[in-house]
This record gives structure tokens, C-alpha cells and sequence, in this order.
């Protein structure tokens, strides 16, 4: 009995150490303040990971109610590859569809959406991405949040 309680944890060991190695996410969110997202108002968000130079897929996520105005949301992007270049992209996310339907999941009058930000990008080992809205009004009303997510390539 002792050697097979030996065997399934060496099984089991193996197991936890190759499917999967080297995978990993990185997740971070930003609060929006109650008084609304103000235009020239940049979200920072920290992608630390254990590897000197990532590649993967970047997501982005916002989490709004029923007082958003607007269609979409308009964001430029913002961070710095390992060569040191700065790397900006306007992206433009579709909140709802053109009969006023939300995309997003969740319980009614409150949503989130989740989207692919960038595919195959290469980022250092600790990137900080800069988001901000480039819609055309002052000051964003019904959006509560955004975060980054980074999924690492590695199978």
C-alpha cells in the first residue's frame, strides 16, 4: 500500500509540473472614480512576469452599467517593448450592438466586456501599460473599470 501511495504522488507530481509549464497570467485592474473617467486621465497598469522577455495576447476589460452614453469606447495604448521602443495603437471596442444590446456578461445594468488588446506582442520582463480614452467628451460617465490581462504564448 505504501508503494502505491508512493507511485500517484510521484504521478500526480509529474503531472502538476508538465501540463501547462511555463503558462502563466498576469492580471491587473484599474478603478474608475464615481466623478467619471476624465479624457486626458491615463490608467497605468504593472504586468510583472518570471520570464526576462514575454510573448502573448494582451486582453482588455471593461466593466460599465446602463449609464454609458455611447456605442463604443475609443482607447489609445500605450507601453514600451524590450528594444526600448515606445508602442502606441488606438483600439477601438464595441460596447453594444446598433439596437442597443449590451456585449458584455453579467447581471442587468451592469457589464463586462472582454477583448483582445494586442496578439504576439513581446514585452519585458516588467511592462506598464498606459491606457486612456480618446472619446470626444471631457469626462466618461458609466465606465467602472479596466484592467489588462497577459497571457504568456508558452504551452
Amino acid at each position: 500500500m505504501k508503494r502505491i501511495v508512493q507511485i500517484a504522488s510521484l504521478l500526480l507530481i509529474a503531472v502538476s509540473c508538465s501540463g501547462g509549464a511555463g503558462r502563466y497570467e498576469v492580471t491587473d485592474y484599474r478603478d474608475i472614480p464615481a466623478t467619471g473617467w476624465k479624457y486626458g486621465e491615463s490608467l497605468r497598469m504593472n504586468i510583472a512576469s518570471p520570464d526576462s522577455i514575454n510573448r502573448g495576447t494582451l486582453l482588455l476589460s471593461i466593466t460599465h452599467d446602463n449609464s454609458y452614453e455611447y456605442r463604443n469606447l475609443w482607447l489609445e495604448t500605450t507601453y514600451t517593448d524590450p528594444s526600448g521602443r515606445l508602442m502606441t495603437d488606438t483600439v477601438n471596442i464595441e460596447l453594444c450592438d446598433v439596437l442597443g444590446a449590451w456585449h458584455g456578461t453579467g447581471l442587468p445594468g451592469r457589464y463586462q466586456l472582454t477583448d483582445t488588446l494586442l496578439s504576439h506582442v513581446t514585452l519585458p520582463r516588467q511592462a506598464t501599460l498606459a491606457v486612456r480614452h480618446i472619446m470626444r467628451a471631457d469626462t466618461l460617465s458609466g465606465i467602472s473599470q479596466v484592467g489588462i490581462s497577459f497571457i504568456n504564448d508558452k504551452r
